[in-house]
């Protein structure tokens, strides 16, 4: 044993000094330790150790012994700690260098402290070229301020910040990624943050196909809408000329057709002309939203509906409305469409409409109540529908309206919905966001 203790001595430096490494000072801290323990616990032996009995001298033995287990069963436990240890490792080798997405931390300067082997591939490069590197770096200039932005509200809001971007990357074109960034804390306790960056290239092509081929069919079914006009026009015109000059001249039978072509005509002029309405107030000139007096728009949709309102006899009265940011002609277009289709389905009672909003966490809620006939709250989502009618023929109409202001509060990021109970009127709901869509 003396001779392990031998050469279980740390190394002496012939200079004296103590040396630098940390595991050589940790031996011989622990060393120095060790060692006044046992001349503490020696103290009450005898100096002769021949002396001993021969009980002490087993007991002493026995405590050896059990000491030695002890120190083999602590060396099996270090040796399974540092098995599970490299398996972590492993694990987090795969499931961190090896993601599909790039991940960095980043300090508040938006320099690279930490980056993923994804993130270089991402990016082209090593990952050694990656840290102290800023992320702006990479980002193409045009794009440079959505970043500054999103990172600027991160840091100051804490608020997890999602935002596209196109990165350059050498020796090929720019491409699109989607930064998900969150605020973090680092090892060291200074502020940093997490990115996670995956490639969206692909779907954002597949969405700018999309869009083309969008912009391509409205443009189709509005000049078809337009087109069409004149000539359904003359349909209509001499369908009714036939009706009114031959009417009993052709017999019983041909009275009862021609009435049926220009009901016909009528309808496919109704729905065409419902078509052209709906095109142009939500896909001509839909994106320029600004700041719009509400009660400027709903006066213009009362002047529209004016003879409407007059022949009925309707009470239109509203409260003071706020200016939101909107699209004014698609806006107008939503209010004539609500208070012309309460006038439509009106009840026994002359009809009684009244517009009111007010300013929720939602965004402005308004409200456009009547006295109508209402409507079956098992129908309340079916009556949004294109070409979706109710009642058939009994009320003239092309069923696309309430589609129209569907689509317009969906253009300016709302929502719309109906509350009512058959026979007793409905109030027709919808929000605007204050800030306009997003």
């Amino acid at each position: 044993m003396r001779e392990q203790d031998a050469r279980s001595e740390p190394a002496v430096n012939p200079s004296g000094h103590s040396a630098a490494s940390p595991e050589k000072d940790s031996g011989k801290g622990l060393r120095q330790r060790a060692e006044a323990l046992a001349s503490e616990k020696a103290g009450g032996m005898p100096e002769n150790l021949e002396a001993l009995s021969p009980e002490a001298a087993r007991l002493a033995l026995h405590e050896l012994r059990v000491h030695q287990i002890e120190l083999e069963m602590q060396n099996e436990e270090l040796r399974r700690t540092q098995q599970q240890l490299e398996a972590s490792r492993e694990r987090y080798f795969d499931l961190y260098d090896l993601a599909p997405v790039g991940y960095f931390t980043l300090n508040e300067q938006g320099l690279i402290l930490e980056a993923n082997l994804t993130a270089a591939k991402l990016f082209g490069v090593a990952r050694g070229v990656l840290i102290k590197q800023p992320l702006s770096r990479f980002i193409l200039p045009e794009d440079q301020d959505i970043h500054y932005r999103h990172r600027k509200a991160l840091l100051e809001t804490g608020t997890p910040q999602s935002w596209a971007l196109r990165v350059l990357k050498k020796d090929a074109v720019p491409f699109w990624v989607r930064v998900d960034a969150t605020a973090a804390q680092g090892a060291d306790g200074t502020s940093v943050w997490r990115a996670v960056v995956s490639d969206i290239t692909e779907s954002k092509r597949a969405e700018r196909a999309l869009q083309t081929t969008n912009a391509e069919l409205q443009e189709f079914a509005y000049a078809l809408a337009h087109d069409l006009q004149e000539p359904l026009r003359m349909v209509v015109n001499f369908s009714q000329l036939l009706a009114e000059e031959y009417a009993g001249k052709l017999g019983e039978h041909a009275d009862k057709y021609v009435a049926y072509a220009v009901e016909g005509a009528l309808r496919i002029e109704g729905l065409q002309q419902g078509l052209l309405n709906y095109l142009e107030a939500t896909e001509r000139d839909g994106h320029r939203l600004s700041p719009v007096d509400c009660n400027r728009v709903l006066s213009q949709a009362l002047l529209s509906l004016q003879t409407v309102i007059q022949q009925s006899r309707a009470a239109v009265t509203s409260d003071p409305l706020p200016t939101a940011v909107g699209n004014e002609a698609m806006l107008m277009h939503l209010f004539r469409n609500l208070i012309g289709n309460s006038i439509k389905y009106k009840g026994a009672a002359e009809p009684a409409i009244h517009i009111s909003a007010l300013r929720t966490a939602e965004g402005w809620l308004f409200s456009v109540r009547d006295n109508g006939v209402g409507i079956d709250p098992t129908d309340a989502e079916f009556v949004f529908g294109m070409f979706k009618r109710l009642h058939g023929k009994e009320i003239p109409g092309a069923g696309i309206g309430l589609t129209l202001c569907k689509k317009v509060v969906e253009r300016h990021g709302g929502r719309i919905w109906v509350e009512s109970e058959a026979g007793r009127g409905s109030v027709f709901k919808f929000t605007i966001p204050t800030e306009g869509p997003r």
